[in-house]
């Protein structure tokens, strides 16, 4: 009887270390960004326009505006930390969703050329590593200023502004 309680301790023991061992997973880009300072108005963001579904799942990258870059934006993003305006809110949106674009991507990986990627806004945009830094997007985009950071389900790429869209216009034909 001894001995069965000594193995049964044994084991419980080595079951033990094993989950004490195991790592633990990492957090998903969502997460990431909320638990690191730099990025706590865009986590804010991200929650006053119920986006929170947008970097929880898929394999993305996240061109994420620092909090220093957001107090800087002209114009301030006080409006899009609230949510209440649906039509602040619909821009709010297509901003955020413009600064995501599907699969892992690194300051590295993208370093020496341009690529063109689908943001989840389900626009193009133009990422130049041929730059330093490295440009996301045109005349209203952003720079990197930092290296990836790794979460579960994809990076983030701290940028020195809030990435805007460009549209073309084009004169419709005469009637």
């Amino acid at each position: 009887m001894k001995k069965i309680g000594t193995f049964l301790s044994a084991l419980s023991l080595l079951a033990f270390s094993a989950v004490m061992a195991a790592p633990a997973s990492a957090a998903d880009v969502y997460e990431t960004l909320k638990g690191d300072p730099q990025f706590s108005l865009l986590a804010r963001m991200i929650e006053a326009n119920d986006l929170k579904f947008r970097y929880t799942s898929g394999s993305i990258t996240v061109f994420a505006p620092t909090d220093e870059a957001l107090r800087a934006q002209p114009g301030g993003v006080d409006d899009m930390l609230s949510g209440d305006n649906p039509s602040g809110k619909e821009n709010a949106r297509a901003l955020l969703l413009y600064s995501i674009v599907s699969g892992r991507h690194t300051p590295e990986t993208l370093s020496g050329k341009v690529t063109e990627a689908t943001t989840l806004q389900r626009g193009k945009v133009r990422i130049d590593g041929t730059r330093d830094p490295i440009r996301y997007g045109g005349e209203f985009g952003a720079n990197v200023a930092g290296a990836a950071i790794s979460a579960s389900n994809g990076n983030i790429i701290p940028v020195d502004a809030l990435p805007i869209p460009v549209f073309e216009e084009t004169t419709p034909p005469p009637l």
